[in-house]
């Protein structure tokens, strides 16, 4: 459930969000029969691309699954990756898979837990006076707690969410368990209910994790936007094991707030990241539950969102073909097609603000794609291409790649857009699809001579030579090399394709008779293939042909 659902359902509102954790969620493909399977964990990347090839299916490379990442072989001899930017699946209690369910059930001892959580998230059951472990995430040695002081009745659950009724007169405590930790808010229903809420004490154990930001904001909302209109600051300390809270006490007794209010305190760890920032916003939102681009009051307010996708040093080595970002757009200002692009940008921290925004690079992709309007658009899944941003990972060898996605117009309303974060039911991800590159690993020619140009350049003593070169697969597949020639300084080339050859094995082309004249000079280069993405091409050779 999330927190404007539990605002209508509940009325009046004062909610605190505390958030832990981190990971995604990619699609999945049909794994080949369990005998097969296992033998493709041992064996890896190469067996299972081998394995796509000959069966003409796509194969799930089970020895390469993380919790946030899947990888697929592909028969054309790529591989599809999904990276998602929350936790999708877990290790039970067998070492086996499964997926994240985030669903609470009650346990043996009174106690509640999510039936399947990457950080052990457990909540509170009943609970006498005293201070208490409210909701608890994280390992052994780096687990954070946050607490309540008083009573604690047994709590109402309802799929991820559990209810305290009226921890305080007219004030009940909400948990929502996510696939990333949980969020906590405190549900006053009523202006009356507000003093007991002055001043806040909550226990708190960090488990090495900072001290969260907070702000509040009333029950207006604008109807188009979805967005809460009146807002106001928090302040926030942290005391002896306990952070303390204390909201704005002219914003909760001012005749012009409307209950629910909402005070929102937020954390969130683990690989990968988002965040929205917004020009109304001075606060980190890395642990909201959404993403927003654009604008609802014709550039009043503004906001824009990152996503930065951690570990990418297994791009590496790898030719990317495509990459495409979903989200889950859960809300648009309307059902009219409006552009959104994506960038590449530098790194993205939980430092972002409006007013501190990563440094904005090439435009990388753009879409039109919206849904979350009502029945003729509902809220789904959209995309957009972030090909070259991964790209360029690759190539510059960068361990992290950093997107960040706008409305094309930061004045137009239309534009206004919604998404899930990581921390939601639906995170976001990206799918890769990419190649190892094919390698030539050594050049050579018959009869023999060295590669080098210019002044430097060697000798050749037949008209009719070989061109030959080593070509490599790292998958261990077949290979072809693509040889050109042309005369020194021309731009008119001829190109000769030989194979298929094994991976590491030597192909060669001859030059056909009549092709060369004597004394004249010859530029030559070749680059492998596996038959449907070519590699990069080596260096160009030289020669000179002189027979007499």
């Amino acid at each position: 459930m999330s927190p404007d659902s539990v605002v209508r359902r509940l009325g009046a509102v004062l909610g605190l969000v505390l958030v832990a954790g981190l990971l995604p969620q990619p699609a999945v493909a049909e794994p080949v029969d369990r005998a097969a399977a296992t033998s493709l964990e041992r064996s890896g990347e190469a067996a299972a691309v081998a394995f796509a090839r000959s069966t003409g299916k796509p194969v799930l490379i089970t020895g390469k699954t993380t919790e946030t990442t899947q990888y697929r072989a592909l028969p054309s001899g790529q591989v599809e990756a999904t990276i998602a930017v929350g936790p999708v699946r877990m290790r039970d209690a067998n070492g086996d898979w499964t997926p994240v369910d985030v669903s609470l059930v009650r346990q043996a001892d009174g106690s509640v837990a999510a039936k399947a959580h990457p950080y052990g998230l457990k909540l509170s059951g009943p609970a006498g006076p005293g201070d208490h472990e409210l909701v608890a995430i994280g390992a052994s040695g780096n687990r954070s707690a946050l607490g309540w002081s008083g009573p604690l009745p047994a709590p109402e659950l309802n799929g991820a969410t559990a209810t305290y009724r009226e921890v305080k007169p007219g004030v009940d405590l909400v948990v929502e368990a996510t696939r990333t930790g949980y969020q906590q808010y405190l549900l006053v229903k009523s202006r009356q209910a507000a003093v007991q809420v002055g001043r806040l004490r909550m226990p708190w154990k960090a488990g090495g994790r900072v001290t969260p930001d907070a702000v509040m904001w009333d029950s207006t909302v604008d109807r188009a936007s979805g967005e809460h209109l009146r807002r106001a600051p928090v302040r926030v300390g942290l005391g002896k094991d306990a952070l303390q809270l204390t909201p704005d006490a002219a914003f909760l007794t001012d005749p012009r707030t409307v209950y629910p209010v909402t005070i929102d305190p937020s954390q969130s760890a683990g690989p990968n990241f988002d965040a929205f920032v917004q020009s109304s916003y001075t606060t980190d939102q890395s642990a909201a539950t959404e993403l927003k681009i654009g604008t609802y009051d014709s550039g009043a307010n503004k906001a824009k969102s990152y996503l930065r996708f951690d570990n990418q040093e297994w791009l590496w080595d790898k030719q990317i073909q495509a990459a495409t970002l979903s989200l889950w757009e859960h809300h648009s200002y309307s059902c009219t097609a409006k552009g959104w692009v994506a960038y590449r940008v530098a790194d993205v921290t939980n430092t972002a603000r409006w007013t501190n925004r990563p440094a904005q690079y090439e435009q990388v992709g753009t879409s039109t794609q919206t849904k979350g309007w009502g029945s003729g658009c509902a809220a789904g899944w959209v995309t957009i291409p972030v090909t070259a941003a991964f790209q360029y990972t690759a190539a510059h060898q960068l361990t992290k790649t950093n997107i960040g996605i706008s409305a094309a117009s930061e004045t137009d309303n239309y534009g206004w857009k919604r998404f899930g974060s990581r921390e939601a039911a639906n995170p976001p991800s990206v799918t890769i699809t990419y190649q190892t590159r094919i390698a030539v690993d050594a050049l050579g020619t018959a009869p023999e001579t060295n590669c080098a140009t210019g002044a430097d350049r060697p000798i050749m003593s037949s008209l009719t030579p070989q061109l030959r070169a080593q070509i490599s697969d790292n998958l261990g597949g077949q290979v072809y090399g693509t040889f050109e020639w042309k005369v020194v300084g021309s731009t008119v080339s001829t190109t000769a394709t030989e194979g298929p050859g094994a991976s590491g094995s030597w192909l060669g082309t001859t030059i056909p008779d009549e092709a060369f004249t004597e004394g004249t000079s010859y530029a030559w280069r070749v680059r492998g293939t596996d038959g449907t993405t070519p590699g990069e091409w080596s260096n160009w050779c030289e020669f000179t042909v002189i027979t007499m």
